[in-house]
């Protein structure tokens, strides 16, 4: 499919590069960021850099609305929700090629996207309508105590550029479920979708200044953030460096923080696994955003008696892969999200090859392609022979990079697999469940894939351990983030 004219493909959702605000576009007055598609280096349009001055207004709008959306009944905010999960369906197609356009991931995976984000949406319109508190009998006679959830005020929402519509439609569904207003500041590398999202929510019925979406560069965006006390959630998707930063100057206001942040995921194979899924899975995984994705698998252990036969298994898929520019059919991976990204991961791959691990397969399927010359596309890579000390393995990758390594013992591959400061996910594969079970309990980490490569769904709650974030999305608890309990005790008359 050829590129489209810049900002041509945008029309049709109505959006204009620029700030979502108070239920209309308006012009920043910062410097223009050019979005690029990853894929061939196009210059898709330029969208203004929120400053100090764009966030308070854009705090200000939000905190008017709080006195009249966290007063409407849960059921008028679960419609709107609910609405705005059918709208985004029904204009699926489009939303996914804005994705692929300024994210790069194949299409198919950028429909996926927007199912799963829709998902979150239809969830959350659910939960609001349950969300009802309790009454808790009280010690004494005729007397009784009210437990109720309250909105906590105006969040401040950041998202990365991996999932530019999924991570922000979590944050968003669950705040505006519980009563909050939003700020949300997507990434300066994908805004386009997150753009798209404000006439979606309008169209769905959203008050004005409910949500306002102001793309800026991290830093202005997390002081202006922390520095406004009128915000009183704080809510991060991002590197466990952005976290701690978060964290500190929440201190100043003692904001309420929830942080998803880095992982370095085990992918575990047990002895009796069968290879041959297990293989279909790991390539799944490991191609999805072309490994940009922080609950990949990091780390893949194979038991030293079956890595000769599922390295084979492993090699002939990879080779079979087709990589390029997501808008063409059949792709099954695509570009970094840029050329740095590109260096950095060729850099750890050439570390490790001096190192001592050996090249096992190298796909550069995207030279076949003339138009992805000026893309920022990295070989999906395997190697074998790398070693627990190896940066590759101590790092994320964020990369479609598989290292193998092996093990003999399943208490020592625990052991390894939990030899680091992250916690965000880990999968395990074998057909004895209850062998399964045990290494999937004994593993630090938010969640657990037990021959399942992708169990992340709106239903259950996600969060990781140590290093890898507080609080969860999604499930009864993603709503909790952004409300508090508030008692009202009745004495007797």
């Amino acid at each position: 499919m050829p590129e489209a004219a810049p900002t041509d493909f945008l029309s049709s959702l109505g959006v204009r590069p620029g700030f979502w605000m108070d239920g209309r576009w308006q012009d920043g007055m910062g410097e223009g960021v050019p979005v690029h598609n990853p894929a061939t280096g196009i210059v898709l349009a330029t969208v203004p850099a929120g400053g100090a001055e764009d966030f308070r207004r854009a705090i200000d709008g939000a905190h008017r609305a709080f006195a009249r959306w966290s007063r409407e009944p849960n059921a008028f905010r679960g419609d709107i929700l609910k609405r705005t999960a059918s709208l985004m369906l029904a204009k699926r197609q489009l939303l996914a090629e804005v994705i692929t356009r300024e994210q790069g991931k194949p299409l198919a995976q950028a429909l996926g996207e927007v199912d799963y984000s829709a998902s979150f949406f239809q969830w959350f319109g659910e939960e609001a309508r349950r969300d009802r508190g309790r009454l808790q009998p009280h010690p004494e006679l005729g007397r009784q105590y009210l437990v109720a959830h309250v909105a906590a005020g105006v969040a401040g929402l950041i998202t990365p550029w991996n999932f530019p519509l999924a991570q922000g439609s979590k944050k968003v569904a669950a705040a505006l479920a519980a009563g909050c207003t939003v700020v949300w500041k997507p990434s300066e590398l994908t805004p386009l979708v997150a753009l798209a999202l404000g006439p979606i929510l309008q169209e769905a019925g959203l008050p004005e200044g409910v949500v306002q979406i102001i793309p800026a560069y991290g830093p202005a965006a997390g002081q202006a953030l922390t520095e406004d006390a009128r915000v009183r959630v704080l809510s991060l998707t991002g590197s466990t460096r952005t976290g701690r930063y978060l964290l500190e100057a929440s201190a100043k206001h003692i904001q309420r923080v929830a942080l998803e942040l880095g992982g370095n995921a085990p992918f575990v194979v047990l002895p009796d696994a069968d290879l041959d899924r297990t293989a279909d899975d790991l390539v799944k995984l490991k191609m999805l955003v072309s490994g940009q994705v922080c609950v990949t698998a990091n780390r893949v252990y194979v038991p030293a008696a079956r890595e000769a036969a599922f390295t084979e298994k492993l090699a002939q898929r990879w080779e079979a892969l087709r990589v390029g520019n997501g808008m063409t059919a059949g792709m099954d991976g695509g570009p970094l999200i840029h050329a740095q990204a590109c260096e950095r991961v060729r850099a750890t791959v050439e570390g490790a090859l001096k190192a001592g691990a050996t090249l096992v397969a190298e796909n550069r399927s995207q030279e076949l392609d003339p138009d992805c010359a000026r893309g920022s596309y990295s070989p999906p890579t395997i190697l074998r022979g790398v070693q627990d000390s190896m940066p590759l393995v101590q790092e994320e990758i964020f990369g479609p990079v598989v290292p193998l390594m092996t093990y003999s013992d399943l208490d020592d591959v625990v052991r390894r697999a939990n030899a680091t400061p992250y916690g965000l996910a880990a999968y395990v594969y074998g057909t004895d469940l209850a062998v399964a079970n045990r290494v999937a309990g004994a593993l630090d980490a938010g969640i657990v894939g037990v021959n399942e490569w992708r169990p992340l769904r709106a239903e259950i709650p996600f969060g990781g351990v140590k290093y890898s974030g507080l609080g969860s999305e999604g499930g009864e608890e993603g709503i909790r983030e952004f409300s508090h309990p508030k008692v009202i005790a009745t004495g007797s008359l």
